[in-house]
């Protein structure tokens, strides 16, 4: 019996032309039509392809078959395609048959009969496997048209639908980086190293300046045991990962497994960002970060593709590449940064044994603290913590300065100081610049130095004990949330930043970038609609009511910290502006107030000052013992509601509310929509 080969050697052209021909699936010149019609006639016998197509054409009822041909048994995507289209199947004249080849040459054999042998197949969709088995050749005596999805199959005309991978692995890996990772793993179960996954993990790298540690990328994983042995590995590292990116479906759960065995907390030890949205993800705990390759609109478009080739409506063949999305849950959390990108470690390493404590109580130590600013309830706070720990471990403290926000008074304040030969000066400083010097002859003597929140320009890592703060990026990122949930929960739109211009203070730059990164990631239905930039507080209200002028759209502005967001409401209450909605960070009893009364202030995230004293006393107390100290200590902020805003007062300050906070809160809280 003749083949379709046969009959493309006797009309002079290609097979795909005779396929083309006899199934009417894209346009072909009347030559080379007739010429394929005519060595039909000549032939003695018809082939089964074009018997079994005039049959098909015959019937007029009956069930319609659409086959889905599935090339990995384990691919979660390929499941979610086959039960989206299945679902879009139902009530429709249409049945979908699926079949698996699983990377099986000699199961195509099979399949490929079963195809044929089918009267009234309608239509195929496939998922191309990469070892490229899967070939035109298959198609050419299947008399239906074909919608491929994943990747195309050289000389195969047919629509071709692919989720936007390369992307995938990039927004997964920038994600990472952004979140402050530098050692991101690889994992996957591909032997092709060529993916483009992987070409998108690569790329975000190299963008960001990370170096790629080729003993961190592992594609080819396919057994429990080859994960466990790839996690033994890395976590043998002097430096360990941070965070994982895992490219395929298979290693996710072994991965999980053996983050539980060995007792590796998720994110707190390392983040884990998958590029498979399992239906399952936002059920574990913590709820994991993935990749939406978006399944119900990729089989949508692939259906209706093919739809339109079965009912004959001729158009040009498209390869069609859709985006992914980006789902941030739990699994993956931000690094705290100091001043020289140390990680910021937990104030949890300070602790002291009693023994320790005795031994300092005998010394008989003194200690300075220089403040840049003492008239707000912070910095008090502060002083508050430092001196319980000082007390309890028999720390005298000689002098305490106020510099009032002046770099030539804490200079002269600091000479003072250094006359008194403290062994501890606790300081933050007025500005990193002019304030250099002074600190650097303090740096020569013979007193320890422990720093709050910024370090001045000249000193390095070694200079000083350690460098005490809030965990700026934690800070960023409860203000980036709250404010997003916010603008969701009541259709907002438009935001507006409101940052601190100086680039120097690692600080601001540090809770700006997490605010920021949060907004455009979690939140991408809200839209950035411009920002403002200030040196001093002063300027900002001026600058907001120029901003709102220019962008009436805005809806909420995110603020940097308290008192640049003083000068916002003030700006939008003289603008008439009531409706804008505020976010910002430090709990101050103006802000509060605004809070509690139902005014623009809707959340805000609040540094824990006390317990920051405390912690740079202790990192005081350890370095007179000689102990090795983290750099960098960031204290977790806490993120305050109308719900939870007396309890948070209590906490921070260390005293009850006051009565007007109370009362505003018991006559406001019905109304307020937090939920």
């Amino acid at each position: 019996m003749a083949t379709i080969k046969d009959i493309a050697k006797i009309a002079g052209v290609s097979t795909s032309t005779v396929s083309h021909v006899v199934n009417h699936t894209r346009y072909v010149s009347p030559e080379l039509v007739e010429k394929v019609e005519r060595a039909i006639e000549e032939l003695d016998e018809l082939p089964n392809f074009i018997i079994k197509k005039s049959r098909a054409n015959q019937k007029s009822h009956g069930i319609k078959y659409i086959f889905i041909l599935i090339s990995e048994r384990g691919s979660l995507f390929q499941r979610q395609i086959e039960e989206n289209t299945r679902k879009l199947l139902l009530d429709t004249e249409y049945t979908l048959v699926s079949a698996e080849y699983d990377k099986d040459p000699s199961r195509l054999t099979v399949l490929k009969n079963m195809l044929t042998a089918t009267p009234d197949l309608c239509g195929v969709i496939a998922f191309p496997d990469e070892r490229g088995i899967l070939t035109e050749e298959f198609f050419q005596e299947i008399c239906a048209p074909v919608v491929l999805i994943g990747k195309e199959i050289k000389g195969l005309q047919a629509d071709v639908f692919s989720p936007d991978m390369y992307d995938g692995g990039y927004q997964a890996t920038k994600h990472l980086i952004k979140n402050g990772h530098e050692h991101i793993a690889y994992m996957g179960n591909s032997k092709d190293l060529s993916t483009w996954r992987f070409d998108g993990y690569q790329k975000a790298l190299h963008d960001y300046g990370m170096e790629e540690h080729k003993r961190f990328v592992f594609p080819n994983l396919n057994t429990e045991v080859e994960v466990f042995q790839a996690m033994d590995q890395m976590m043998a590292e002097e430096v360990p990962p941070t965070g994982i990116v895992v490219a395929n479906s298979f290693p996710i759960v072994p991965l999980l497994k053996y983050l539980c065995a060995h007792n590796i907390v998720i994110p707190k030890d390392i983040s884990v960002i998958s590029m498979n949205d399992f239906e399952w993800a936002s059920l574990l705990a913590p709820e994991l970060t993935c990749i939406d390759r978006q399944p119900a609109v990729c089989s949508s478009l692939a259906l209706e593709a093919l739809m339109k080739r079965i009912k004959g409506e001729e158009a040009e063949y498209q390869k069609t590449t859709l985006p992914v999305r980006l789902n941030v849950r739990n699994s993956t959390c931000g690094i705290g940064r100091g001043p020289f990108g140390e990680k910021a470690e937990s104030a949890e390493v300070l602790e002291l044994t009693e023994l320790e404590k005795e031994q300092i109580r005998g010394q008989k130590y003194t200690a300075a603290i220089s403040f840049h600013y003492t008239g707000k309830a912070w910095m008090q706070l502060i002083e508050k913590g430092i001196k319980k720990i000082f007390e309890e471990l028999g720390i005298s403290i000689i002098a305490v300065t106020d510099a009032h926000f002046e770099a030539s008074m804490q200079c002269k304040q600091l000479e003072s100081i250094r006359f008194l030969s403290p062994d501890l000066l606790i300081a933050i400083p007025v500005d990193n610049q002019d304030t250099a010097k002074a600190f650097q002859e303090v740096v020569q003597s013979d007193t320890r130095l422990v720093l709050i929140t910024n370090i001045p320009d000249g000193l390095a890592v070694g200079d000083y004990v350690s460098c005490v703060s809030v965990n700026e990026y934690s800070h960023g990122r409860n203000m980036g949330q709250g404010l997003g949930k916010y603008m969701v929960r009541h259709g907002l739109k438009y935001v507006g930043i409101v940052r601190h211009g100086n680039q120097h203070f690692y600080a601001t730059r540090q809770r700006d970038n997490a605010a920021e990164q949060v907004l455009s990631e979690e939140f991408p239905e809200l839209q950035i609609c411009g920002e403002i930039n200030f040196q001093s507080e002063s300027e900002v209200y001026k600058k907001t009511k120029e901003f709102v002028r220019h962008h009436s759209e805005v809806e909420a502005f995110y603020v940097s910290w308290d008192g640049p967001a003083l000068e916002v409401l003030r700006a939008l209450t003289e603008l008439d502006r009531m409706d804008v909605a505020v976010v910002t960070g430090d709990l101050d009893y103006s802000i509060a107030l605004n809070m509690a009364k139902g005014g623009m202030v809707k959340t805000l995230s609040a540094q824990c000052p006390y317990e920051q004293g405390e912690a740079i006393a202790l990192a005081a107390a350890n370095a007179l013992l000689g102990k090795q100290t983290p750099s960098f200590i960031g204290i977790e902020p806490v993120l305050v509601t109308p719900e939870n805003l007396l309890k948070t007062w209590s906490d921070i300050f260390k005293e009850n509310p006051p009565m007007e906070l109370r009362r505003a809160i018991r006559e406001n809280l019905p109304h307020f929509t937090m939920e």
